[in-house]
């Protein structure tokens, strides 16, 4: 079972086996995978670790595939794998979870250990396509809907195959936003629950197309992860919020600005030297600078995400874990990270005073920022009930709707000086 990195060999192949298939009466299937690792490794180590990785993983696909089936490397993190003799088209699929049990086993880079996190999309002769163009563009869209879902092994379908072409259509859209530089960002304040002061504000990304209307980030934010973007956003959004926070001047003495990095961001070795970059071009001091980083990219026991978490903190800058309790932490691992403030998920403070347990999430996530000297804020505080339940609970700091919706620059400024007079 030859491995050859060629997709254009790969082409050749599969018209000669769909040509064989198509005489003989019997299904075909091809896999097309997604190495996450091989991404994370150039990133991190470059590419020659890259094609070790890729090597050992097409190795392993090989070791568990039938001898004729053929394994091709089509693109950087991108394998192909054609099943010219499946018996019915569901062996494809069971070649597929055979091909994601196997890679999703830890591989040894020099002295490191590698987690492939793979994807694969699956798609059938004749059921799919007849063609060999076709059933590849398939097969690749079977795997950006899985990727998408965050399903590893997804089959293609009609139905899936139109949402792909729309996301893509929201991608292209995001991408002309990024390069005209049409997001925007408002400000959300936050309050301090002892002393009733506001002591800083969330910078939050906005999109407002002229084609689309108002894009909601829980929308724009996965397709910007999903099209490669996240990393051009991140660097937008911190320059823009830290030009708009020196642009408040006086307005904004004594408060802190709380701007989110991804974790993709974490993944690029240059992004400390990006924000201290930012930092002097818009002489705002590191101290009054929070960094937000989801509790699940925090928690990841990456070795460079690590080390990008110590230089930031070396900067001089605050570290929060934001959407705190919507992951698996661990505290022996919380403990020995350089952060500062854990930021409640939104879905535990809006529910606690209807649900009993997630008043007790929301209390136990208090306590356990305070046994760790830690700040703790609590995100979507929208009624005065809540606001007061939180108060009683010690809670330090909230954000929400019924102190002040996000806002953009001027009226920002407006609404922090009708607080001071």
């Amino acid at each position: 079972m030859p491995l050859i990195p060629n997709h254009f060999i790969f082409l050749e192949a599969l018209e000669d086996a769909l040509q064989k298939a198509a005489a003989e009466s019997r299904p075909l299937g091809i896999c097309l995978l997604w190495l996450d690792s091989v991404y994370r490794i150039d990133a991190i180590f470059g590419f020659r670790a890259g094609d070790t990785v890729c090597a050992k993983s097409l190795q392993h696909i090989q070791a568990i595939l039938k001898d004729t089936d053929r394994v091709f490397r089509v693109g950087r993190s991108v394998v192909a794998c054609l099943l010219p003799t499946l018996a019915n088209e569901a062996q494809a699929v069971l070649a597929a979870h055979k091909i994601i049990r196997e890679l999703g086993s830890q591989l040894a880079l020099d002295q490191y250990t590698v987690h492939n996190v793979p994807y694969v999309g699956v798609a059938l002769f004749p059921a799919h396509a007849q063609d060999a163009d076709t059933l590849l563009q398939r097969a690749s869209s079977a795997l950006q809907e899985g990727r998408l879902r965050k399903e590893p092994v997804f089959v293609y379908s009609q139905e899936a195959d139109t949402a792909t072409q729309a996301q893509l259509h929201l991608q292209t859209d995001l991408r002309h936003a990024l390069d005209e530089n049409t997001l925007t960002l408002k400000h959300q304040p936050q309050t301090d629950l002892s002393s009733g002061r506001v002591v800083g504000f969330e910078a939050l990304s906005r999109w407002h197309s002229l084609t689309r209307g108002e894009v909601s980030p829980t929308i724009f934010i996965p397709a910007a992860e999903a099209a490669g973007l996240m990393h051009g956003l991140s660097v937008r959004v911190l320059n823009t919020a830290l030009r708009e926070f020196q642009e408040l001047g006086s307005a904004a003495d004594d408060l802190s600005i709380s701007i989110n990095l991804s974790a993709h961001d974490l993944l690029h070795t240059e992004t400390p030297d990006l924000l201290t970059q930012a930092l002097s071009t818009w002489g705002v001091a590191a101290n009054r600078v929070i960094i937000e980083i989801t509790e699940t990219a925090i928690m990841d026991d990456q070795r460079a995400r690590a080390m990008t978490l110590e230089r930031l903190k070396e900067i001089g800058v605050q570290l929060a874990v934001d959407d705190f309790g919507t992951g698996y932490s661990s505290l022996a691992r919380l403990k020995h990270l350089p952060v500062d403030e854990l930021k409640i998920d939104v879905s535990f403070v809006q529910h606690m005073l209807r649900d009993v347990r997630d008043e007790k999430i929301v209390r136990t996530i208090i306590d356990l920022a305070h046994s760790l000297d830690l700040r703790v804020v609590a995100e979507g505080v929208e009624d005065e009930a809540t606001l007061q339940r939180l108060i009683e609970m010690d809670c330090d700091v909230a954000q929400g709707y019924f102190l002040s919706p996000p806002l953009a620059l001027e009226p920002f400024r407006a609404w922090l000086a009708s607080k001071q007079t």
